[in-house]
């Protein structure tokens, strides 16, 4: 290795040392927290933590831990892990200014994106929020339900009806997984950029397959996760260099990993730059455009006076990456749980269509937000199987939390999304169980003999969409698009699990859930054709 390069390295070395020992003195804060035992020095118990089969783990900790719990994390480093409702409240409400987004998560948002609402805090972050929030507004939102049913019936006509043409007994094993995810990247794609990146034809799926834009977002995640051994040095680089740089440097690194990597981030820039840059000529070429979609807002912003109060163009196209990376796989992850669930549910299922066939078929924002099951539904399965089930805060000072001794700056906080979903404490002794009779007018009521406990939660005092200054701004679009197209498809269809084992199917935790069949990502389901549906 030549001196000069020695030199360079030198400061990135001293940081990661000193990165190290200053972790462990901040653990020994936590030494009195109960909590497992670690399973190894070098990761701690991050890996029954993080990892795809860790559902019983996390059962565990909320079960045996009283909600503040010490976890061990790299080289004998720790954590703490909350589930406890009022500990979380302080982190996200109460106390917020004392905790903030991880570093590791604030430096990988700038590396991938660029400078916008995930990769920012303090007043940027706010300043960025004011700017978007607009755009998810209930009266945009009712502009977008024509869109959303638009895909739905293409989802429908397009990739479930061809695969019933030619079954015998009205019957017919379809693989839900990927037309979900070919549906869910469409309807973002129209809503929010007001771009279709599918046709949602069954002719088509060859081409999309070979997208590149298409599939550098389906190779995204799993990079990632191949990378998270990594990614606590991204915050030590980003002290040393700017995440512009660590973004080139990377490319010199001898890695077929890291170069994949690389790749998707420039195919990913490269496509949202274009569609910003056709959108943003399409409103000053057209005065009259009426375009709803959320792009199309923030393009038309750009006309404010108030210089601070829209983005510039490369905000856009880091908030255009940002939206369709964010918003595709978990919106597929819901859909793809709630048909699962309504296969499981047949009750469920019966008494919801009976609500869905008394309304028109094409139904307004009002509409939808008026149907009572089809809103408890929805949201008891947003509880039990939130597509995200974790996320994580660092403390920016010294603070004392309920159930927990003082901690120090800096320490890593992980919010249980999936904890307290299902804590008793707030959902009553059946809260691990699927019950939409629960909800009452959007707010779940606890069984008889549990407690009402609120929570930090923006969306029906559930964690699913997160809660304070950095919960998600979609919470009302989700919603909305699980109701447009769960309205759309059982009017026709049933859905069941006849002549399937239901025990093949395995949800795997992670960033989102998403189901298994022996190892490969599937959701068979019985699909049948009803007599009474529309033509």
């Amino acid at each position: 290795m030549s001196p000069p390069l020695i030199f360079a390295l030198c400061p990135l070395l001293l940081c990661i040392v000193w990165h190290v020992f200053r972790r462990l003195y901040l653990s020994f804060a936590l030494h009195n927290v109960p909590g497992p035992p670690s399973d190894s020095f070098t990761a701690g118990n991050l890996a029954r933590l993080h990892g795809p089969d860790n559902a019983s783990f996390h059962e565990h900790l909320e079960k045996d831990f009283n909600g503040v719990v010490r976890i061990h994390a790299l080289l004998g480093n720790s954590q703490l892990y909350i589930s406890d409702p009022v500990a979380l409240h302080s982190v996200l409400i109460k106390d917020r200014e004392c905790y903030e987004a991880s570093s590791i998560f604030l430096s990988l948002s700038e590396l991938l994106f660029g400078k916008g609402l995930l990769s920012t805090t303090g007043h940027e972050h706010r300043r960025y929020r004011k700017i978007m929030m607009p755009a998810f507004s209930a009266s945009n939102l009712r502009e977008m339900v024509p869109i959303l049913y638009e895909v739905a019936y293409r989802l429908r006509d397009g990739l479930i009806q061809p695969q019933l043409k030619h079954c015998r007994k009205g019957k017919q094993e379809v693989d839900f997984y990927p037309i979900l995810s070919r549906a869910s990247l469409e309807s973002i794609g129209r809503a929010a950029l007001g771009h279709s990146f599918d046709s949602l034809s069954c002719t088509e799926s060859a081409t999309i397959q070979i997208d590149p834009y298409v599939q550098a977002l389906k190779s995204f995640t799993p990079i990632i996760h191949k990378l998270a051994a990594f990614l606590p040095l991204l915050p030590i680089a980003c002290k040393v260099v700017s995440p512009a740089f660590c973004r080139r440097a990377l490319r010199f690194l001898p890695s077929k990993t890291i170069a994949v990597f690389c790749d998707i981030i420039d195919i990913m820039e490269t496509k949202s730059r274009a569609l910003v840059q056709d959108k943003m000529q399409k409103v000053r070429s057209d005065h009259n455009d009426d375009s709803r979609d959320v792009m199309s807002s923030w393009v038309k912003n750009m006309k404010a006076e108030e210089e601070n109060m829209k983005f510039t163009e490369d905000e856009l196209v880091a908030h255009a990456s940002m939206i369709i990376h964010a918003g595709t796989d978990t919106t597929s992850s819901a859909l793809n749980r709630i048909i699962h669930v309504l296969a499981l549910n047949p009750e469920v299922q019966t008494k919801l269509r009976a609500e869905i066939m008394q309304t028109k078929e094409l139904m307004s924002y009002d509409d939808l937000v008026g149907l009572p099951y089809l809103d408890a539904v929805v949201r008891e399965t947003l509880r039990l199987y939130p597509p995200v089930t974790g996320m994580t805060r660092t403390s920016t000072q010294p603070h004392t939390l309920p159930l927990s001794p003082t901690h120090h700056r800096g320490t890593e906080i992980y919010i249980s999304i999936i904890g307290v979903n299902r804590n008793e404490a707030v959902w009553g002794p059946d809260a691990r169980e699927f019950r939409p009779e629960r909800w009452r007018n959007g707010y779940g009521q606890a069984a008889p003999e549990g407690a009402n406990v609120r929570t930090a939660g923006v969306y029906g005092n559930m964690m699913t969409f997160a809660g304070g200054g950095r919960s998600c701004i979609g919470f009302k679009f989700v919603p909305l698009q699980l109701k447009v197209v769960i309205s759309v498809l059982l009017r026709r269809y049933k859905f069941s699990i006849d002549g399937i084992d239901d025990r093949i199917i395995e949800w795997k935790m992670g960033s989102p859930a998403e189901p298994k069949v022996d190892g490969c990502s599937a959701l068979p389901i019985v699909v049948e054709a009803l007599e009474h549906c529309s033509p």
